[in-house]
């Protein structure tokens, strides 16, 4: 999960804060002023919002509130343009100062402005607004969805067109109509901590969120957490219908639960019953219901599907689900029946390069093209005799979950919490995908695809793509060393090549006579492998004896070598006999006769076992390196 943290904190600087040019209205708790300064605050946001857009009605003001905690008996109404922003300290002169949790979420304040619901929704927007309107820095809790508008639905907050909810903990909250949380009518949620929100009764769903966008007013659900919620009706993390298009991405979506009592409900996950939606690059995972995702039309890309009860279910409109792993799923808690994707036929759906454990229907009049089948619902690794026609493996992810569905307990809430489902390089799920023009980014914001050579690369399936890093290594002519690669390949002067995250690189660093290594080091890039201009991280301590230097690569580098004059050579104890390497074969001069040569390869294998007939003998040997062993002492050659 820190992993998240840090990607989380790093995308929320693609939303700059617009500084306010036409002045701020402050508000802290208790206060009696004007408004006009922190020492002057007003004490109620409703009455700070009014004051913003009456004092310049052609260039609005935005509203800044203090941390504390503010009880809420009629729902805040927002108004077109005027900003609002929580959680400061109250010294600030920018929204940029608020002080955040060391390491911490984007949602995470050091001085948070709580709105705590008193019989009323917290904050709605009454309709669609003509100029972006921001409400940022707050959190949500104990709304019931009363207000003003949509009454019932939306127990925190109601979201319109050109409206914006970020950097939010929403929790707590209840709806009887739709949407625990949010009820979305278009606009924008991102970067929100969406968790313990319940819906109940209404027949829409969304125990987090519900969209339910027209015409011309599309919804964005966008780079949160949306975890722990229900509803008894369905989709427990987020619910959409609407004529509009709900974009649904990089969300991680988890323990959420679709149940009335033991009736399990459709969408644990998500529940999508509209015919424009794009939803893509998510984690759903460990939610339960009668289906993890329940998708009725738009298209579903990149998403990862893994450890629900309840798989994906196919219904209705025109879809396209591509590029996604369901894996893990099941229909209960003891993983007895596995499932994955299922469905109504259409012959109008493609359904294509995604990775599943059930094979994928047949019998749906579905165009299914190049999907692959992994060979166990449990193992997360290699799988020893797999079934014919599955590929073998498991999807490797980084770290999975022991169960299916929601946490019952601490340590599966543990193991929860612990969970990383990026993939290694070994995965099946790496180049396996199809290139997706509206999917350009991973979840974690790294570009689609990645590879080496480029021009060669696939996308992968899932939510994550596998990052190559660059590694530059290669001795000028004339340089007092030379350095190698392990296949025994000279490497030129800033010789370029890519590598998979996590990849093993072995170089072979060979001074010339008399030379020897005073200091090896990289250097890291800061810019994905275009210049090297980061720190340099030296590694003479970890060349072995013989001149190699073997590390797994997680970055972009680029090796440097300072050699000097050496007081030793490399050399068999009789300095007559000569070892040298030659293009397809291994040339020793000044043997004895009969004497016996042992050629070993790195891995200490015995590749070859002589003994000479005259002082002189060769073998032929495949491009690499080796190790000699003579009477007079064991050294290394490289074969070209």
């Amino acid at each position: 999960m820190k992993k998240l943290v840090l990607l989380l904190v790093l995308g929320i600087s693609m939303y700059t804060f617009a500084e306010s040019k036409n002045g701020v209205v402050y508000v802290k708790p208790g206060a009696t002023g004007t408004g006009a300064s922190w020492d002057d605050a007003l004490g109620d946001i409703q009455a700070a919002i009014t004051l913003a857009r009456t004092e310049n009605s052609q260039a609005r003001k935005d509203v800044w509130v203090a941390g504390g905690e503010f009880t809420i008996t009629t729902a805040i109404a927002l108004n077109d343009s005027v900003n609002v922003y929580g959680s400061f300290a109250g010294t600030e002169t920018a929204v940029a100062q608020r002080a955040r949790i060391e390491n911490g979420n984007p949602w995470e304040f050091a001085s948070p402005t709580v709105l705590k619901g008193n019989g009323a929704r917290l904050v709605q927007a009454g309709g669609h607004m003509d100029m972006e309107t921001i409400f940022d820095g707050f959190v949500l809790t104990g709304g019931n969805g009363t207000g003003s508008a949509l009454s019932g639905s939306g127990g925190a907050a109601v979201a319109r067109g050109n409206v914006v909810y970020q950097n939010l903990i929403v929790r707590e909250n209840t709806a009887t109509g739709a949407g625990g949380a949010f009820i979305m009518t278009g606009g924008t949620v991102r970067y929100c901590l969406i968790e313990s929100n319940v819906h109940t009764t209404g027949g829409n769903g969304g125990g987090g969120i519900f969209s339910n966008p027209p015409a011309g007013y599309p919804s964005y659900i966008e780079h949160n957490v949306i975890r722990n919620n229900s509803s008894t009706v369905r989709g427990a993390g987020i619910g959409v219908q609407g004529a509009e298009m709900t974009y649904v991405s990089h969300n991680r979506i988890y323990n959420n639960t679709a149940a009335d009592g033991t009736s399990m409900k459709p969408g644990g996950g998500i529940y999508s019953n509209s015919a424009s939606n794009r939803i893509l690059n998510n984690l759903i995972y460990n939610n339960t219901g009668g289906t993890a995702v329940y998708y009725n039309g738009g298209n579903f890309y990149n998403n990862t599907v893994v450890k629900n009860i309840g798989g994906i279910y196919l219904a209705g409109n025109a879809i396209n689900i591509a590029n996604t792993v369901v894996w893990g799923c099941a229909t209960d808690v003891t993983g007895t029946t596995p499932t994955s994707i299922t469905g109504v036929a259409n012959s109008s759906w493609n359904v294509s390069n995604n990775a599943t454990y059930n094979p994928i229907p047949t019998d749906k009049s579905w165009t299914i093209e190049n999907n692959i089948q992994l060979s166990s619902n449990v193992s997360n690794g290699n799988i020893p005799e797999p079934a014919p026609g599955t590929v073998g493996s498991g999807p490797k992810f980084v770290k999975v979950t022991s169960f299916y569905g929601v946490a019952l307990d601490d340590v599966q809430k543990a193991n929860l919490d612990s969970a990383n489902w990026d993939i290694s390089s070994t995965s099946p799920l790496v180049n396996r995908g199809k290139p997706i023009e509206t999917v350009v980014v991973d979840f974690t914001g790294l570009n689609r695809p990645q590879g080496f050579p480029a021009a060669e690369a696939n996308y992968d399936i899932g939510a994550y793509e596998l990052p190559y890093y660059t590694v530059v290594a290669g001795e000028k002519d004339g340089a007092q060393g030379k350095i190698y690669s392990s296949l025994g390949e000279l490497l030129p002067e800033n010789f370029s090549y890519g590598y998979a995250r996590g990849s093993l690189l072995e170089l072979f660093f060979e001074p010339l006579t008399s030379n020897e290594i005073a200091r090896a080091y990289y250097t890291l890039s800061t810019d994905g492998g275009l210049t090297f201009t980061g720190d340099e991280v030296e590694f003479t301590g970890e060349i072995d004896n013989d001149g190699f230097w073997r590390t797994h690569v997680n970055a972009s580098f680029k090796v440097s070598v300072v050699w000097v004059a050496g007081t030793s050579t490399d050399e068999f104890d009789r300095p007559e006999v000569r070892l040298y390497g030659e293009a397809g074969a291994i040339r020793i001069a000044g043997l004895e006769t009969g004497e016996r040569v042992d050629v070993y390869s790195l891995a200490g294998v015995l590749v070859k076992s002589v003994k000479s007939t005259s002082t002189e003998l060769q073998l032929d040997a495949a491009a690499g390196m080796y190790l000699v062993r003579t009477s007079a002492g064991v050294n290394k050659v490289i074969v070209r």
